[in-house]
């Protein structure tokens, strides 16, 4: 009876569309035209704000879904906390492109997850006021599996970098608190055809001197179809 009703369950989850992958049987599941990985903000439960991003992804296309990537996500121990969000989130990004060649990646952070997307894009490391991070190297554009990402959102980027091209937002012209270095910048532009990054001036995560305490978390109550929609373009 218990294996009857396991079965059951994992056939359902199988034709739910959009289903997050959260274990290792999911994730040697049938491959899906569309993958989006997801790297949540601190403290957040996954998939946290950005589950809803990920379903109106999804929203009409056949065979898509999405995964966590996987990483403590907190404030105590920042610099070790994204550091592990960079790491795990290369490794889950390389093997799925591997297994999945055809498949179209979409990356998408918010918060501290957004500066553990742009490192994984970018490479990162560094002084970030009370801790240093280890330095990582990006991944290249050219060649698998940078070249097999479609988009990349930013949501509230703890690193953003002030009047980028894909920068969006009343934020667009504010640097956030701990902006990127020119290198790090330069390897993260060569994906700037499929960025965009949405910061509100109020948000002081992202454009430093912000007044707004309501900012920071408000982004997906907002810009959920915009963000969805623009993805949409870049499949």
């Amino acid at each position: 009876m218990l294996a009857s009703i396991a079965t059951t369950a994992l056939l359902l989850l199988a034709g739910t569309q959009a289903s997050p992958l959260g274990d290792l049987a999911e994730r040697q599941a049938a491959c899906q035209s569309v993958h989006v990985f997801i790297a949540r903000g601190s403290t957040e439960p996954y998939p946290g704000r950005q589950g809803a991003l990920a379903t109106a992804i999804c929203s009409g296309i056949s065979s898509c879904g999405y995964e966590d990537i996987t990483y403590p996500a907190t404030f105590d121990n920042y610099c070790t906390s994204a550091q592990a969000g960079v790491v795990n989130g290369k490794a889950a990004i390389t093997a799925y492109a591997a297994r999945c060649p055809n498949a179209k990646l979409v990356l998408t952070g918010y918060s501290q997850g957004a500066h553990v997307i742009g490192d994984i894009l970018g490479g990162g490391g560094g002084n970030l006021g009370s801790c240093t991070q280890q330095t990582s190297t990006g991944l290249s554009r050219t060649s698998s599996p940078g070249n097999k990402i479609a988009a990349a959102l930013f949501f509230g980027d703890v690193r953003h970098v002030a009047s980028q091209s894909y920068n969006t937002g009343s934020g667009a012209a504010g640097a956030g608190m701990w902006p990127r270095s020119s290198s790090q910048l330069s390897s993260l532009n060569t994906y700037s055809s499929v960025m965009r990054s949405w910061c509100l001036s109020g948000d002081n995560v992202c454009a430093a001197g912000g007044r707004d305490p309501s900012a920071h978390t408000s982004y997906f109550n907002v810009f959920t179809q915009e963000a969805a929609a623009w993805v949409k373009t870049k499949l």
